[in-house]
């Protein structure tokens, strides 16, 4: 399945590749009350967001509304002198995010996958040197062994940690699960790792709720929520709970009517799932250069097929989606 979703994709029909039949049967898996017919339009808001948040990390002068941008420097500047975890997912200009931070001076250190941090790594660390009287800027490799450790020295040394809560990486995973939360995530759930609420618990850390978003207008907009820390006497199975339930709960709020502005669903199903809540069984036809495939929804499964059943499959869901009407 990896191989054929980095595999090169026919870009003349967005709605027949790969990454959107994975998308498809994401959207299918969580949201099974949106209309499939909606399913091309939304993927192509979701890509167009994407490339936005891309291109609002190269500009010079933030793209932000002056009033928002106050408002989100007013409350980095409160967590200034309180070093904690900033939790934030992909939706909006995310990646704006530790930027704002760093030129408010605070210490910044971004938890990332091996892969993004190879991919933005220099281009990061290039755009913060060219600014000054800002605060110092980390990267921290979320898969290398000890990155929990790395976690630990930054916040000793002044760093806010900024999380992307649904990247869900971290280096090896426990055989019995005991390292996994689950959390209600619209009409189903995810399983995501607990690593950084057990810190939080263990070390008395904040957790600082950060999520980006769009207005009404197509605007970038951001909203801070309070900080997290765990209660007196509260259980460490208690507090995980309630940080993930917490968190994924924000996220609902922000995307439950912008479906398009998180990019997860490109990627939730490399997340673990009970499986024993899956869906009825859905058909998405999907293709990668001139090979023909047809998705099984919601198992994740693909078989090759041929073209003659490719385009009557495809052509059999825009009918039936026509019929709807």
């Amino acid at each position: 399945m990896d191989a054929l979703e980095n595999g090169a994709v026919d870009g003349s029909d967005g709605a027949t590749s790969w990454l959107y039949a994975l998308f498809a049967a994401n959207l299918y898996r969580f949201r099974p009350e949106i209309d499939a017919r909606d399913y091309p339009q939304i993927y192509q808001r979701l890509i167009s967001s994407k490339y936005r948040a891309a291109d609002d990390q190269m500009a010079t002068v933030l793209p932000v509304q002056e009033d928002v941008l106050a408002e989100l420097q007013t409350y980095v500047r409160q967590i200034k002198d309180a070093p904690g975890i900033v939790a934030t997912f992909h939706t909006g200009s995310y990646r704006l995010l530790s930027r704002v931070m760093y030129t408010q001076g605070l210490n910044v250190a971004v938890l990332m996958s091996r892969e993004i941090l190879a991919e933005q790594g220099e281009y990061l660390f290039a755009q913060h040197q060219q600014m000054n009287d800002v605060g110092r800027l980390q990267l921290i490799d979320a898969d290398a062994g000890n990155s929990l450790l790395k976690i630990l020295a930054a916040i000793r040394d002044g760093y806010h940690i900024v999380v992307y809560m649904d990247g869900n990486h971290g280096a090896g995973t426990a055989k019995d699960g005991s390292d996994m939360e689950e959390v209600p995530f619209f009409q189903s759930d995810l399983r995501v790792r607990k690593g950084l609420a057990v810190l939080s618990y263990k070390r008395q850390i904040p957790i600082y709720p950060i999520l980006s978003g769009l207005n009404e207008a197509d605007e970038i907009c951001y909203q801070g929520y309070p900080a997290i820390l765990p209660t007196s006497g509260e259980f460490l199975e208690d507090y995980s709970a309630r940080v993930f339930r917490g968190l994924y709960t924000h996220l609902q709020e922000v995307i439950r009517h912008q479906v398009a502005m998180w990019e997860g669903w490109l990627y939730v199903h490399t997340m673990p799932v009970d499986q024993s809540k899956r869906r009825t069984q859905t058909y998405w036809p999907c293709r990668v250069g001139t090979r023909y495939y047809v998705m099984i929804s919601p198992q994740y499964t693909c078989q090759e097929i041929g073209k003659w059943s490719f385009w009557c499959l495809y052509k059999w869901k825009r009918f039936t989606g026509q019929l709807k009407n």
